[in-house]
């Protein structure tokens, strides 16, 4: 080997060491750096065990470093300020006011805090290493979870939808007589709902309350001219003679006419199909086969006193099988030979034996003043309540008994609670129905499912023990926990409605207890000058009346209060159970006109408030508020 080589060699050698020594060190350091860290996130983990880990946020919010009990008290001061915080949406110059208690909205505290303090504390321990690190270079944010009412949800969705829609007409038929007209579809303008369900679940999500911008643009039917004109041609089809129906020896004859009063229209995605009322088609029969036809008869009960209630036998029945015959005629089937079948009545003797409805439970009476409006409203509702049976295990809802109160029903317009007093509405005055009903669950002891009580006090009510009820958002629910059935009675007089069940809660015996009024609110007096701004802040146009300083009481409001109270349930050979309500009532102002000398209208101003003890109230999870605009709640 030449001497040239031989240093070739050697420095090649001297590289390779200096290669092999910085690798040795970079991996030293690597592996040091990997100790160091993995010692860190144990002794992290270690002194933080309790404790929410470092660099976690929730929602945004700090919470890092807290210590359980510290952290649920923040996350609860959260709850507490989303339960009551409104959410406020607008489209141009209509603005909707929603309290969260409509949907059902509460923060779930403790699953919260579990996501929360599994944050970072991955089970993979190269997962916690890494996690360790990359906390102090940017935040593990925490989503809330929160909890609401899926079809209060919708149906608020529902009222946008309805309050935003404008020249939007589904393609659908009408029938005049024997005459099939058309309605032509045609778009209109109104709410884009899945971009505003979007984010309105986005906002129900988050810590923040922002006014929402509700997406209003184009909106098409759901009907189209096709569908119209397939609709068409086969309603005039089906009217182009008549039918002969055949019963045994009995036959009639249904002109056109005839026929198409029982037809209707039903809409199937896109696709607009016929139908067929059988009730309003055994009305056309009924001339021909009301000797053959003999309905059958539920049982029912006989009441004779507080403690003997007695199953009334059940009765079967001959019926015409309609839904056979409206499917033949909606085939265009001229010729139908109809069936007479046996029915057995679907709440039989059986039935109403096996509920073991033997005594009264529970009964509450409300009065009310004679004559007014809101006294026809609430024996309309009674008697659609009256009769009721709730199985066990069964959640009765009272806006699902009643239904939508209209006109078409029977309803007539009465007092109603809005945001910021009283105003008008179809089937005001029901909740005094509402509240009876309440109160008959709550001594009876089932179990109190949802009701909200009115925003401000009615004193016709038991302070705190009350219920309001708006369609569809506020309802009165009750589950029937007890083994046997609830059966309902309502009965009335021109001054007083009673609800009464009847059933057996097997001894159960339910009280209310610890009464107590922690804060009274006493009524003040918001003064408006005259003249006024708005024509609605002097209806009776007494501002003309007024001398210079002269005052005029249009309204007058309620007193603010905060209540609480318990539901004591004892029951032979189980434990009590004890159930504790909180409600708040704000204060309702007067409201005053007073004269102006100058004639210039001024802002409305509010009399000075007497000073009063701040007072926290919580809502107890049976207690639900509903406050809403422009949602009403009656009275």
């Amino acid at each position: 080997m030449t001497e040239a080589a031989s240093v070739v060699g050697s420095r090649k050698s001297i590289a390779s060491a200096k290669v092999r020594r910085i690798i040795l060190i970079v991996t030293g350091v690597i592996v040091g750096l990997g100790v160091l860290l993995a010692v860190a996130s144990a002794v992290e983990h270690t002194y933080y065990s309790g404790s929410i880990l470092p660099g976690v946020r929730l929602d945004g919010m700090h919470i890092g470093s807290m210590k359980d009990s510290p952290a649920r008290a923040a996350v609860e001061q959260m709850s507490r300020q989303l339960d009551t915080e409104t959410i406020h949406a607008h489209a141009g110059q209509q603005t909707f006011v929603v309290d969260p208690s409509l949907i059902g909205f509460s923060v779930d505290v403790d699953a919260t805090l579990r996501a929360a303090q599994s944050a970072g504390r991955d089970s993979n321990r190269l997962g916690l290493i890494g996690d360790t690190l990359l906390r102090r270079f940017r935040a593990e944010n925490v989503d809330l979870v929160v909890r609401y009412d899926e079809n209060r949800f919708e149906g608020v969705l529902d009222g946008w939808t309805s309050a935003l829609q404008t020249g939007l007409v589904e393609g659908d038929l009408r029938f005049q007589g024997a005459t099939v007209v058309p309605v032509e579809p045609h778009s209109g303008r109104g709410l884009q709902r899945d971009e505003a369900e979007h984010a309105l679940r986005e906002m129900l999500a988050g810590r923040t309350r922002t006014d929402l911008d509700l997406p209003v643009g184009v909106v098409e039917p759901h009907t189209d001219k096709a569908a119209v004109d397939a609709a068409l041609a086969r309603a005039r089809s089906i009217l182009t003679g008549d039918f002969v129906v055949v019963a045994g020896t009995t036959h009639v004859t249904l002109t056109s006419a005839q026929i198409a009063s029982t037809l209707g229209t039903t809409t199937n995605r896109h696709s607009l199909g016929l139908t067929i009322d059988p009730q309003k088609l055994r009305f056309v029969l009924a001339p021909a086969f009301g000797a053959v036809e003999q309905p059958s008869v539920d049982a029912t009960w006989n009441i004779r006193n507080a403690n003997a209630v007695t199953v009334v036998p059940s009765r079967d029945g001959r019926q015409l099988n309609l839904e056979a015959v409206g499917n033949s005629i909606l085939r265009d089937d001229r010729a139908i030979t109809a069936s007479i079948t046996d029915e057995h009545p679907v709440h039989d003797t059986a039935w109403a034996t096996a509920l073991g409805i033997t005594h009264q439970v529970s009964s509450f009476t409300t009065n009310y003043l004679s004559g007014e409006p809101r006294v026809h409203n609430i024996h309309l509702a009674a008697d659609t309540l009256d009769n009721t049976v709730v199985t066990p295990g069964q959640t009765f809802s009272l806006n699902a008994k009643l239904g939508q109160r209209t006109p078409e029903k029977g309803y007539v317009q009465a007092p109603i609670e809005v945001e910021d007093g009283f105003g008008q509405d179809y089937g005001g005055g029901i909740s005094q129905l509402t509240t009876t009903l309440f109160n008959a669950a709550f001594f009876g002891g089932y179990v109190d499912v949802d009701h909200s009580p009115h925003h401000y006090y009615v004193s016709r009510y038991p302070l705190g023990r009350e219920a309001t009820i708006v369609w569809p958002y506020v309802d009165l629910k009750f589950r029937n926990d007890s083994k046997h059935g609830v059966l309902i009675r309502t009965s009335y007089s021109s001054t007083s409605i009673t609800v009464t069940f009847y059933g057996n809660t097997d001894g159960r015996v339910a009280s209310e207890t610890n009464r107590k009024i922690l804060h009274t609110e006493p009524i003040t007096d918001k003064l408006i000058p005259c003249p006024v701004t708005k024509p609605a802040q002097d209806p009776n146009n007494s501002c003309p009346k007024l001398l210079p300083g002269e005052h005029d009481t249009i309204s007058t409001g309620e007193t603010g209060y905060d209540v609480e109270f318990d539901r004591l349930i004892t029951q032979p050979g189980r434990p009590p159970v004890q159930t504790h309500y909180q409600v708040h009532y704000p204060m309702l102002q007067n409201s005053v006109l007073v004269g102006n000398a100058g004639g210039n209208p001024v802002a409305p101003t509010t009399a000075p408030k007497p000073p009063v003890t701040p007072t926290t109230i919580g809502h107890a999870p049976t207690t639900t508020r509903s406050n809403s605009t422009p949602t009403t709640a009656h009275r």
